[in-house]
């Protein structure tokens, strides 16, 4: 779940702008509103004129923009990446948003923030760093210790893993993310080897850390959430198998084989093969593992589209429920009934 502006809402994001994404309503005016370019396209009309289709973004959401009667120039004056100063108004196209583009003016990124203008984690980094050292600091097995430590004394890396998000769309999409993600896979991790007693906890463990951590490198998070030509042409497993092999081949005497299991996580952690994964899990502990970073992952998508449905939707009936619209990567629409807020449920005896 990601952050609106702590202090006052209705602040502007970054020097010059007025409003925020999220809080634009069909109707509403845009004056000198900063945003960041998504994406780009200069297209034509069946009438043979010209117009700019473009994606803008804040860090509390993105918005379909809209330049008609566009020529070459104005679509050459800025680019994606770029931070732009925008004048327009606020319209709906096929039950969605759409800021229409009166004028837009590329703007100097020196005094910008750029934390404005990419989604955050509601979690502070320096409360879930030290909750990962204590992760670490409370394994027993001296050989995944010594491994992970290897990994939280890289201060790039540290840094990376801070502020990366899980994945550029689907789920813990926002500076911060895969670090959240982590931790939240710590958690279940220790649940399910309570139950589960013959799984191995420490493997489970890195296997919750490192799983994603070839994400600091397929990923960039700057400016904008996007792939590395590192991260497309051999991407994040492929990425993580080779940094964990380096760091274990740099501590004298680690075994083998345990190497081999954790690889093995990493590799199988996707499932099947046409979803990403190298290899089915085929260890009780990468079976395990894949079925909660599945779960985990899900679960953060779904409260990612409902968040969003209530911003797109204001003054909907909660109590009714809400329909999301179809959602590809699921194959489905998904259903949120009632008020789903986690203080507000009951149990059968009166209890939260």
């Amino acid at each position: 779940m990601t952050t609106v502006p702590n202090d006052n809402p209705d602040s502007s994001p970054g020097a010059g702008s007025t409003q925020w994404i999220q809080a634009l309503r069909k109707g509403d005016r845009v004056t000198e509103g900063t945003y960041l370019v998504e994406s780009s396209n200069f297209k034509q009309t069946r009438n043979q004129k010209y117009f700019i289709q473009m994606n803008l973004r804040d860090k509390t959401g993105s918005i379909r923009a809209i330049r008609w009667d566009a020529d070459q120039a104005i679509y050459n004056s800025f680019s994606i990446d770029d931070f732009v100063l925008v004048n327009g108004r606020v319209e709906e196209f096929q039950n969605n948003r759409q800021l229409i583009v009166d004028s837009i003016t590329r703007l100097d990124p020196q005094d910008i923030l750029y934390e404005d203008f990419l989604p955050v984690s509601e979690r502070g980094k320096d409360e879930m760093l030290e909750e990962l050292q204590s992760v670490v600091h409370s394994m027993g097995d001296e050989n995944l210790k010594s491994l992970l430590e290897s990994f939280l004394g890289d201060q790039d890396l540290l840094f990376a893993l801070s502020h990366c998000p899980a994945g550029k769309s689907l789920h813990h999409a926002y500076i911060g993310g895969l670090l959240e993600h982590t931790l939240s896979l710590c958690e279940l991790a220790r649940g399910i080897a309570g139950r589960y007693q013959k799984l191995n906890l420490d493997l489970l463990l890195a296997g919750c850390i490192l799983h994603d951590i070839g994400k600091c490198r397929e990923l960039s998070f700057r400016k904008n959430f996007s792939y590395t030509d590192e991260g497309q042409l051999i991407g994040h497993i492929g990425i993580g198998l080779l940094m964990v092999k380096e760091k274990a081949d740099s501590i004298p005497g680690f075994p083998e084989d345990l190497l081999l299991q954790l690889q093995h996580i990493i590799a199988s952690h996707h499932g099947l093969l046409e979803y990403g994964a190298l290899k089915r899990p085929m260890t009780p502990e990468a079976i395990a593992f894949h079925y909660m970073d599945n779960l985990d992952s899900k679960m953060a998508t779904l409260d990612s589209i409902e968040d969003n449905l209530n911003g797109e939707r204001p003054g909907a009936d909660k109590g009714d429920g809400q329909w999301s619209d179809y959602k590809p990567h699921l194959e489905r629409k998904i259903f949120f009934p009632g008020d789903r807020k986690a203080g507000d449920r009951k149990t059968e005896d009166g209890k939260s």
